[in-house]
């Protein structure tokens, strides 16, 4: 029993609260299959773990080119750290229906960023659509954290 509260006591002496952020992006879009140039938008928000470099985020991508469409990832993203500060890089899936048919399937992304200014980070994305007809798609912008 004692180790129990000594154990729970550690656990709450050792936790953070986790801080939530909330980020709007907006960039250039290009896409394969169907082809696709335009803009696009993002929106995310993101919980950090401040005992590891890592934050989880769910994040809304909508293209705003002829084809449109979008995607909703969960993410880890991870900070470099080691002298390249404001660095991360990040992976995701979930749903979206960016293939030609319009029909929804799981997509997966990759990513990475640079903080630039206070709040503000340039960022690269490939989504993957895996759906029949599916898509890739790059994605470079502007990160602003709220």
């Amino acid at each position: 029993m004692l180790s129990v509260a000594f154990a729970c006591t550690i656990a709450a002496a050792t936790s953070l609260p986790a801080r939530a952020d909330i980020s709007v992006a907006g960039g250039a879009y290009t896409s394969t299959s169907p082809s696709a140039t335009g803009g696009a938008v993002m929106i995310s928000s993101g919980a950090s773990i401040p005992a590891v470099p890592v934050e989880l985020q769910a994040t809304l991508f909508v293209p705003l080119a002829k084809q449109g469409g979008y995607a909703i990832t969960g993410e880890v993203r991870g900070f470099t750290g080691g002298g390249f500060g404001g660095a991360f890089v990040g992976a995701g899936a979930g749903i979206g229906n960016l293939s030609a048919n319009q029909a929804p399937g799981p997509v997966f992304t990759v990513f990475a960023g640079k903080q630039i200014a206070p709040f503000t980070a340039i960022e690269i994305r490939v989504i993957q659509s895996t759906r029949e007809g599916g898509t890739t798609a790059g994605f470079l912008g502007l990160r602003f954290t709220f």
